[in-house]
Order: C-alpha cells, then structure tokens, then sequence
C-alpha cells in the first residue's frame, strides 16, 4: 500500500483559483488606473494654480504688508489700455525675491503687464539699449512703445529713511519697490509732456539729478534759460525756477517775467537771506508778498534738526492739492530761511502756506553781529510762512516763493530722503496744470521686535520647566493606578 503519491506537474488550477487570479489581476488594474487618474489630476491642479495670479496663491503675511497693492496702484493698473513690458536685470539663481514677488502682483492683476527677466551674464548689452548699462543688479527696466525707464535697485526699489536720523541716530530701510513701479508705469503710459526753464545768468543754483530725475519720472523735461541772451521766453515754458540768485536782474529782464506772469505763467522763486533782489522783490510784492526780515530759528526741538542747530529748520508742510504728490509723513529740509509775509487783501491773489515754522520761532533780527542763537526782546514770534503759493484767479499766474535758498540742493534733499525733490516735483506738478498722482508709501523693512517684560519671562519660564512637567508626572501617575485597580 502506497502511504504517499507524486504530485501531477501538469495539474491545472482549479476554477477558484481562477476566479481569484481574474479578481486580482483586475483590482490591480483598477488601482493602476486610479493611480494614473490621481497623478493626471494631481498635475492638472498643480498646473491650474501655477497659472493663477500670485495674489490668489500666495498670501501676504508681511508685518508690513510688503506685497499687498495699494489703491492706488491697482486703480492704475486696471486702467491700463497699452501694453508695458518689466524687463528684469537679474542673475539667475540670485534674484531678489522681493522685487519678482511684486512683479508677479502687478502681472496678476492686468494682461497689459508682463516681466522678463534678462541675466546680464547671458545679455550683456541688453541693458544698453535703454541706457541702462551703469543699473546696479536687479534693476527694472519698463519699456511702453518707445518709452522706457530705468528703475535702479539701490536708489528707487530700497531708499534709506533719514526722519529719524536727527534725532535717535538712526535710520530704516524702506522697500519702495511699488511706489517705483507705480510712478514709472504712469511715466512711460503718459502723453502729456512739459518743461521746466530754470533761469541762469544771475548766480543761481542749478538743479542736481535728485530734482531733475524726480521731474522726468513726471514727465517734466528740465532746460537751462539764459533771458540776458535770448531776450524772451519760449512758448513751451510750463514753469520758470529762478534758483537762489545771487544777482538781482534787471528791469527789461523783470519785464519779462511780468509779461509771462500776466498771460498766466508760473513762477518758482527761492531767495537767500545774505542776497538782496530788490527787482525780483518788487514783482513779487505786485503779488502781495514779501520777506520777513531777520533768520528763522526754532524753540522747538521737533522742528530743527538736533545735529546742526535751530536755524536748521524741519518744517510743517500743509496738506492741499499743491502737496498731495509728497508721501505721507516725509519730512522736508530748510537750513538757514527767512519768512515769507502775504498779504491776504491783495485783490484776485488766493494764498496757500506750503511750509511754516512752530509757533515758537522767531525772526532774529541781528544774526549777522550775534554770537549765539538767543532771541533778543526785538525778535518778532510766532509761526512763519517758509514757503507760500499764490494764485492769481484773474490771470490764472501761479507763484511759489520759498524764502530758503538751499531747499532744492542735492545735500538738503538727501538728508530727509528725498523729501524735498518730493516737494518740488508736486509743486511743478501743479503748477504745470498736470494733476499729482497721489504717491504710494515705501514700507520698512525693519523688525519690530516683541518684547517681553522680565516678570513674564519668569512666569513663562516657571510654567515650561516646573509646572508642566510635574503636572505630566502627576496624570500619568493617577492614570497608572487607576489601570492597576482595574
């Protein structure tokens, strides 16, 4: 009797196992082809997020709000008709994240804008084409038809904030990079075009590339007038700057201003306290304004800069149309001014009061013999007009005087970050009849650091090396007897 047989190797599955494999094989299939459909889906979801704007894919948590669009960019951005292009200037590998985020923003809220990004390594000349070759790593170019603008990224994407310099030592880091790009869009989209005559001849200061740039980025194109020599005043004069002169000008000059002024032109006039203009003062004074004699100092320490003394004035700037073009909270610089005196019943002549001192200064009238800055019983108080703009509503002439003869120089303007190109810009803005575009703030970039009082860092202290842990020990300690009861 055989206890054991030999295995047939030709045996053939029975019908279960069969039916097992068909089950097998066919959840197999099925689970390949969910697994491709989720792989399918999974990179069409990645693509359709990758295609959104940023603004609805990345979220701005910022304690400063750096990417988060103002009003006043995205009202110009939704009302671009022409095509602008931001071209780039960055290594790649090496970007300032910074400033492509924000170029994403505005890509993502108008199909009229677009950036590119050209590597000066793989594009050395291309930055040439528009000027641009001196632009520092990751600049932006903006180009519309023919028009084009060089934002560079050391002086217009990050500024330095001087406020506070005078009086902490300190300053802020500030990203601008919207409040360039939002200004140089309406630049390069903008048809209307002026010009600016500043008048020499007579001693004055020229304008350095702090105010000049600030004026092209409006539009504003800045040329050099010589009336000694050409003996009139060109058709295309938006607006004429006499600049500090140190000469007063002669009558047939005075003529004509006059004349100019009379068919509704307008006038820019800084003077120096140590220089008499009794022409240039008497046209002026057709217009009901006049110097205030003796040098403004200031009692108040909020109003002069601590580091160069009270006669260095950190004026009040009033809020009006002539000044809407200066960002919230910019300080401007008037070192050694005198008072502007108006006055109100000049027929037709409408006043406005740009700059003023505090209540506090006063007029020194004996500077040029004193020793210090003390007032004396015959130095008039109070709050003094620095700088005024009258409008003649019969002849439609604008006029600003400012009675400080360094207020549009490089150094002055530099040291309130641009404060004062601010100033000027909006107020040939004005004057030119171009409207202002309300500018878009900087934003620091400077942490504010949370602190954290002593008696808290000892409770919280207490809390996380004592209370915590023995309060563990003691739950799990119940928790174990009451298992072992169990």
């Amino acid at each position: 009797m055989k206890l054991f047989h030999k295995k047939n190797e030709s045996e053939q599955p029975t019908e279960a196992q069969k039916a097992g494999s068909a089950r097998v094989l066919k959840n197999g299939a099925y689970a390949a082809v969910l697994t491709a459909i989720v792989l399918v889906a999974v990179i069409l979801i990645n693509l359709v997020i990758r295609a959104l704007p940023t603004k609805y894919t990345e979220y701005d948590i910022s304690t400063a709000g750096l990417f988060t669009l103002s009003d006043t960019t995205l009202n110009l951005l939704h009302s671009l008709d022409t095509d602008v292009t931001a071209y780039y200037l960055g290594e790649n590998g090496n970007e300032d994240t910074n400033i492509t985020r924000m170029l994403d923003r505005y890509a993502g809220e108008t199909s009229h804008f677009k950036w590119e990004q050209r590597d000066p390594v793989l594009y050395p000349t291309f930055a040439q084409q528009y000027g641009a070759q001196d632009a520092t790593t990751s600049s932006i170019i903006l180009v519309c038809g023919d028009k084009s603008v060089v934002l560079d990224h050391n002086t217009d994407l990050y500024e330095y904030d001087m406020s506070d310099y005078y009086t902490t030592g300190t300053y802020d880091l500030r990203f601008a990079a919207e409040s360039a790009l939002t200004s140089g869009i309406s630049r390069v989209t903008s048809d209307a075009s002026y010009v600016l005559y500043q008048l020499t001849g007579h001693g004055e200061s020229e304008l350095s590339t702090d105010f000049t740039d600030t004026l092209d980025n409006s539009g504003v194109s800045v040329e050099s007038l010589n009336l000694l020599s050409t003996g009139s005043i060109p058709e295309d004069a938006s607006v004429l700057l006499i600049n500090a002169p140190q000469v007063d000008y002669t009558s047939d000059t005075i003529d004509l201003l006059r004349e100019y002024l009379d068919n509704g032109g307008a006038l820019v006039v800084t003077t120096a306290l140590t220089y008499d203009t009794p022409n240039l003062d008497a046209l002026l004074a057709e217009y009901g304004m006049t110097r205030q004699s003796g040098l403004l100092v200031e009692n108040d320490a909020d109003h002069y800069a601590a580091y160069y003394g009270p006669a260095y004035l950190l004026p009040d700037m009033s809020v009006n149309d002539i000044t809407s073009g200066v960002t919230d909270g910019m300080m401007t610089f008037a070192p050694v001014s005198q008072g502007i005196v108006t006055d109100d019943d000049t027929e037709d002549i409408t006043y406005t009061t740009l700059l003023s001192t505090s209540s506090n200064a006063f007029a020194m009238q004996d500077y040029e013999t004193a020793t210090d800055l003390t007032q004396s019983d015959s130095d008039p108080t109070g709050s003094f007009k620095i700088a005024v703009a009258a409008e003649d509503s019969a002849t439609g002439a604008r006029i600003v005087w400012c009675g400080c003869p360094n207020m549009f120089l490089s150094a002055t303007d530099q040291s309130v970050s641009g404060g004062n190109s601010q100033l000027f810009g909006s107020i040939v803005n004005w004057m030119a009849g171009a409207e202002n575009s309300v500018v878009v703030d900087s934003k620091s970039l400077s942490a504010e650091y949370l602190t954290v009082p002593s008696i808290a860092v000892i409770g919280f202290g207490l809390l996380a090396v004592i209370i915590l842990p023995v309060a563990c020990i003691v739950f799990g300690v119940v928790v174990f007897i009451l298992r072992r009861r169990r």
